[in-house]
């Protein structure tokens, strides 16, 4: 090979190299002041999840790891995780490890000691802290009969001392040709996402109505009164649900068209991205979105990323997680803040928002009562 082909190979690789970019990009600079950085390994297509502090925990080599934020790490379980989330204080570590006979949902300290478990009869396929003292936890379960298939689904709660009470959501019948598609598929079609403000869930459910196309439900429901609405439907196949900061709409992404913001309890459409949404997440604050491989600010387009990369967002807003080929990376640079909920007159909202599930207060009649000045 003559020395100028050498170095004519050789010069994306220096520039690469100069530029700090890595597989990541797609050749398109990351905004002045932002900075990538590799931070762990992760196997392809397991869950993650990121703390206030800075840690991340990821599946790797098929367990479950704690990398510290100055990139020190250890092995904490030696099964893998089919769902990861960190208490709002970052401390602790809940996991759901999928068991022959259903799922091992257990908590850990940061230094991978079990403080809490509880055995579910079924597939747990999300999770989520509605407080630092409460887990919730969605499980599936699936029956197949010659003319169908049932699917139940559960909603768990948990304090991680005493055993989790549970509410079934739905359990519906579907035909089988909706029966029998692959099984991840099926699991997937079951998502829970939790209000800021702890007091609803929203969550999705496969519907397969006759001599209609299946698709996804997706419906709020209250926790303490059990009171639901649908908002919205999907298509089969989409990704999660996700509470925007003020608790006040939803992002619902179609895997066969947009991305859409949906206000509460209506669900009427805000606002839309030319996105499927399959991995989707929102900073603390809301000013920055990202789909699919593209980081929004404010509905503008300033990075472009693979569009199999799923991220997730720190809570304090400064940086955006993100995990691709195997690979976790650090997006650090971001001007977002911590999400800010009331703390005056709390009491009052919940209460609103309560009377509003149940039908005794109209949409009107509770955005007037929450613009009133807090009582002193």
């Amino acid at each position: 090979m003559s020395g100028f082909r050498f170095i004519a190979l050789l010069l994306p690789v220096i520039l690469c190299g100069l530029a700090g970019c890595t597989t990541l990009m797609q050749g398109a600079p990351l905004p002045e002041g932002f900075a990538l950085k590799k931070v762990t390994k992760a196997d392809r297509g397991t869950p993650f999840a990121v703390n206030r502090s800075g840690a991340f925990a990821a599946i790797s080599k098929g367990g479950i790891e704690i990398t510290d934020p100055d990139g020190s790490g250890r092995k904490i379980a030696r099964e893998a995780a089919s769902a990861l989330c960190f208490s709002p204080a970052g401390d602790r570590l809940a996991a759901a490890l999928p068991t022959e006979n259903g799922t091992m949902l257990r908590l850990f300290d940061l230094e991978g000691n079990v403080i809490g478990e509880t055995a579910i009869p079924e597939r747990v396929t999300s999770i989520a802290w509605r407080s630092e003292q409460q887990v919730l936890a969605a499980s599936l379960s699936i029956k197949k009969f010659t003319f169908g298939s049932e699917l139940t689904s559960r909603l768990y709660q948990w304090d991680g001392l005493t055993p989790p009470a549970a509410v079934t959501l739905s359990d519906v019948t579907v035909r089988p040709p909706v029966g029998k598609l692959p099984p991840e598929q099926l699991f997937n079609s079951l998502s829970i996402a939790v209000s800021p403000y702890g007091d609803e869930i929203a969550y999705s459910q496969l519907k397969d109505p006759p001599l209609f196309t299946p698709y996804l439900r997706i419906a709020i429901r209250h926790l303490e009164t059990g009171a639901e609405r649908e908002v919205g439907k999907t298509s089969v196949g989409s990704g999660g649900i996700l509470y925007t900061p003020d608790g006040e709409s939803l992002l619902v992404g179609d895997a066969q068209s947009l991305t859409r913001k949906l206000s509460l309890p209506e669900g009427k459409e805000l606002y839309a991205w030319p996105s499927p949404g399959s991995h989707s997440a929102l900073s603390p604050s809301g000013s920055y979105t990202f789909l699919d491989g593209l980081l929004y600010q404010d509905g503008r387009t300033i990075a472009t990323f693979p569009p199999q990369t799923r991220g997730a967002f720190l809570p304090d807003g400064s940086g955006l997680v993100l995990s691709y080929d195997g690979k976790v990376f650090l997006v650090s640079g971001l001007k977002d803040r911590a999400a800010a909920l009331p703390t005056e007159d709390l009491d009052r909202l919940l209460k609103l928002r309560r009377l509003r599930s149940m039908g005794l207060i109209t949409e009107k009649e509770y955005r007037a009562q929450k613009q009133k000045e807090p009582a002193r």
